[in-house]
């Protein structure tokens, strides 16, 4: 780029050209006036962002909750994807984070491993090119593109507990609807059979639980994060209340692996900030509920108990209520094909075959996400993907052992997000979905940020 084009000299040109364009279609198309004003509004608001990177972040990250609820407003399909507002602010924000990456340049957080792994993605699909695999690709993309441009803004650490706290209460807003729904007030949106009883299952008005329980498993150590900084009463009154509704509406989602999720994490939590006697009371009141209810939680996690017993396999239709069965199905698809697509992969998510003792099925979800990104980018992708978690986990741990206290609660809190993806991935695909992904990445890009002026400079 020319070295005199700066981001306010961009703006003015591409300002001057849009309004022209504009006032072309009112003159001589006036009844596409309303559809171009709203094209002339997304771009404004795009220059706008571009050259506030900073109320870009705060503003998309913290509003994504709120923004999910609009799930049922949907657009003709292309694919197997429906194209929703969901989608277009997705495609929006990659869209300015690449403008960014044009325009400020040296505002930029790198990870080689990252880039690396998105660009093995890339050539898998480009391999095995079809309209899901590209729409799979997107996904992928906006679930981590926050990490670029994430890291200069939120480093900072007022901002980033600016970030935490509107994030809270934008959460709080699903966490409400959940008790709505649970009171009858406003309907399910899923239900489930549940010891041969149908029940449903409180979302937060969401399409599935997994769309609350997800953005909960982020936002309940968070509250703990600000637990440990902020002393003013009725902010803390108001995060144990987010906490302690957090977890009820957590137990009437009745997703199983999230419970067990959110409950080693909070465990977690006050190991790494060594309360240790309150992390035992936690673990104690634990097994308390667990003899209490015991019958309520064998039915509830039977799929595990029958593997225990050994009345089912992991690849068996009763495992996890049919997941075995894809685990299978995916596996052997990727395995049973040329070598070469071990290493490249398939570049989608779509698989279908015999599976023995079952017949022939086809499904476009593994419900895991190691298997998932295993199949669409074999080996190589896979295992630059664990690469960039462990990255993450390293610098976290090289954090903890600073003086500064924002240093070392963030890397408190990496640890448990990244504990509590990987669990979560055993069973359902959190870089499959741009919400799931960008808090990860966000919060990788503020640790990546932190450990280079913090730890790599002092040792260079």
């Amino acid at each position: 780029m020319d070295q005199n084009l700066t981001p306010k000299s961009f703006v003015g040109i591409t300002l001057g050209g849009v309004f022209l364009i504009f006032a072309l279609v009112i003159m001589f198309f006036p009844l596409y006036g309303l559809v171009a004003s709203g094209f002339l509004l997304a771009i404004l608001f795009t220059l706008y962002f571009v050259l506030s990177p900073i109320k870009f972040v705060l503003i998309f990250l913290t509003t994504k909750p709120l923004i999910d609820l609009t799930w049922r407003w949907s657009f003709p399909m292309l694919g197997r994807q429906e194209i929703n507002i969901q989608a277009l602010i997705g495609i929006w924000a990659l869209a300015i984070i690449g403008l960014l990456s044009i325009l400020q340049t040296k505002r930029l957080v790198l990870k080689a491993e990252l880039i690396v792994f998105l660009a093995l993605a890339f050539s898998s699909v480009l391999v095995s090119i079809s309209i899901d695999n590209i729409n799979e690709l997107l996904r992928l993309f906006v679930g981590v593109s926050f990490f670029f441009v994430a890291g200069y803004v939120l480093d900072n650490e007022e901002m980033f507990d600016r970030f935490v706290q509107w994030l809270i209460v934008s959460v709080s807003i699903p966490v409400s609807l959940s008790f709505l729904q649970f009171l009858g007030v406003l309907p399910f949106e899923y239900w489930d059979y549940l010891d041969f009883e149908q029940v449903g299952r409180v979302s937060g008005t969401y399409q599935h639980p997994v769309n609350l329980t997800i953005l909960l498993i982020y936002t309940i150590p968070m509250a703990f994060y600000l637990l440990c900084k902020l002393n003013s009463w009725y902010y803390r009154l108001f995060l144990w209340l987010f906490i302690g509704l957090s977890l009820v509406a957590m137990l009437l989602t009745y997703h199983r692996v999230s419970l067990f999720v959110v409950s080693l994490g909070i465990i977690l939590w006050m190991v790494l900030v060594k309360r240790y006697k309150v992390a035992l009371l936690i673990f104690s009141l634990y097994v308390v509920v667990i003899f209490l209810f015991f019958d309520r939680i064998l039915t509830l996690y039977s799929s595990a108990f029958d593997l225990l017993e050994g009345k089912v396999s992991f690849f068996d239709v009763g495992f996890l209520r049919g997941r075995g069965v894809n685990w299978y199905l995916f596996l052997n698809t990727l395995f049973s094909s040329p070598p070469w697509f071990w290493i490249i992969g398939r570049g989608g998510s779509f698989a279908e075959g015999f599976v023995p003792g079952y017949g022939y099925w086809s499904f476009d979800e593994p419900h895991n996400d190691f298997i998932r990104i295993l199949h669409a980018y074999g080996v190589a992708g896979l295992g630059m993907y664990i690469l960039v978690l462990l990255s993450f986990f390293w610098m976290s741990i090289q954090l903890r052992c600073l003086e500064d206290n924002f240093s070392r609660l963030l890397g408190n809190l990496m640890i448990v997000f990244l504990g509590s993806i990987v669990i979560m991935s055993l069973t359902i695909e959190p870089t499959r979905y741009p919400t799931m992904a960008w808090y990860l990445f966000t919060t990788g890009s503020v640790i990546t940020i932190r450990y280079r002026r913090m730890v790599k400079s002092k040792v260079v």
